[in-house]
C-alpha cells in the first residue's frame, strides 16, 4: 500500500483531486464514499470542473423509507444527499457524465439487487475503476460495519456479489446498501482518505493482523488490493 503523509486535510484534497485529473479518463467509472472526510474534496471537483469521467457510482448507502407525508422532510443525509449538496451531482447532469445511485423509493432487498445489477453493468462497461474511500473511526469501511464475530447471515458472507445489505450497521443509521470487497478487490486504483487524530486508533487497528469482519478496513492491506490502494492521510504512522 502506497502512503501519501500530508500536513492537513488541505492538503490530502488537493493531492487526492490532482490524482484523479490524472488517472481517470473518458474509460473511467468513479465510485464515490459518503461521510464527511470526502465532501471538501468533492466540493473543489465541483467547483473546478476539470474532472473527465465515463460515469460515476456509489460505493455504498444509507437506505431510507419514503415518508408517507410528502410534508415532512426526512432528516436523514444520504450519501446521495451530500453529493448533490457538494455540486458535483449537477457537474455530472451539466457535462453528460451518467451518475448511478441506489435509492429508487424500493426496499432495501429490492434495491440491493437491483445496485448489484448496475454494478456488474458498470464494472463491464468501463476498463478503469476508482473508488474514493474512507475508514470510520471503529475501522469499518464503506457500508460494511465491524463484528465482534463472523455473521451467521449467508448473505453478509458471500464472496461472489458485488453488493451487499446490512440491517444492524452500529450507529444511527442500521440499514445500508454497499460495494462488497469482492466489488472492491476489482477496482483498479482505491484511494483513501484518513484525516484527523480520531482516525489514528482505527489505522492502528487496519495495521494489526486480524480477521476482516473485525476491522474491515484491513482490506487495504490484504493480497487483494494492497497493491493498488492509496492511503492519504494526516496521521503519522
Amino acid at each position: 500500500m502506497q502512503i501519501k503523509i500530508v500536513k492537513d486535510r488541505s492538503e490530502g484534497k488537493d493531492f487526492a483531486k490532482n490524482l484523479l485529473y490524472k488517472v481517470c479518463d473518458k474509460d473511467t467509472v468513479l465510485f464515490l464514499s459518503g461521510g464527511s472526510t470526502p465532501k471538501e474534496l468533492y466540493q473543489v471537483l465541483a467547483k473546478e470542473k476539470k474532472l473527465n469521467l465515463g460515469a460515476a457510482a456509489l460505493v455504498d448507502e444509507r437506505f431510507k423509507q419514503e415518508t408517507k407525508n410528502k410534508k415532512q422532510k426526512s432528516e436523514v443525509l444520504t450519501n446521495e444527499d451530500m453529493i448533490k449538496d457538494t455540486g458535483l451531482a449537477q457537474f455530472f447532469k451539466k457535462n453528460k457524465i451518467p451518475f448511478y445511485t441506489i435509492l429508487e423509493k424500493k426496499g432495501l432487498i429490492e434495491s440491493s439487487k437491483d445496485y448489484q445489477d448496475k454494478a456488474s453493468k458498470l464494472f463491464n462497461a468501463y476498463r478503469n475503476k476508482v473508488a474514493i474511500m474512507g475508514i470510520g473511526d471503529d475501522g469499518h469501511t464503506a457500508g460494511i460495519p465491524t463484528r465482534k464475530q463472523k455473521s451467521e447471515n449467508k448473505n453478509q458472507n458471500f464472496r461472489e456479489d458485488l453488493v451487499d445489505r446490512y440491517t444492524d450497521f452500529p450507529g444511527e443509521f442500521k440499514e445500508r446498501i454497499t460495494l462488497t470487497f469482492n466489488a472492491l478487490s476489482q477496482m483498479d486504483l482505491l484511494i483513501v482518505l484518513v484525516f484527523g487524530s480520531s482516525k489514528l486508533v482505527a489505522l492502528m487497528k487496519m495495521k494489526e493482523k486480524g480477521p476482516l469482519y473485525e476491522i474491515p478496513a484491513r482490506f487495504y492491506l490484504s493480497s487483494l488490493s494492497v497493491n493498488k490502494t492509496i492511503l492519504i492521510t494526516d496521521n503519522k504512522l
